[in-house]
């Protein structure tokens, strides 16, 4: 899961994911320009998180179903 410092939609996001026991990796994009970049890429620009990717598909902003039927697709 790509995140920054301070967003609320990613911390909301963590809670939930640990709650449905989803194992995920949170990475920073304020300190990864890296992840920034690919974050970029697949918002049109923009570095909306969180931005999850699953396998080769990148969710935007997504609820944990979106999450869990990504994960079921791979």
């Amino acid at each position: 899961m790509y995140t920054r410092p301070g967003c609320p939609f990613s911390a909301k996001l963590k809670v939930k994911l640990a709650l449905a026991r989803i194992p995920y990796r949170a990475v920073d994009i304020w300190q990864d320009e890296e992840a920034a970049a690919i974050v970029r890429s697949v918002n049109g620009g923009n570095e909306l998180v969180p931005t999850v990717r699953v396998g080769e598909v990148f969710l935007s902003n997504p609820t944990v179903r979106q999450v869990k039927a990504a994960l079921a697709g791979i």
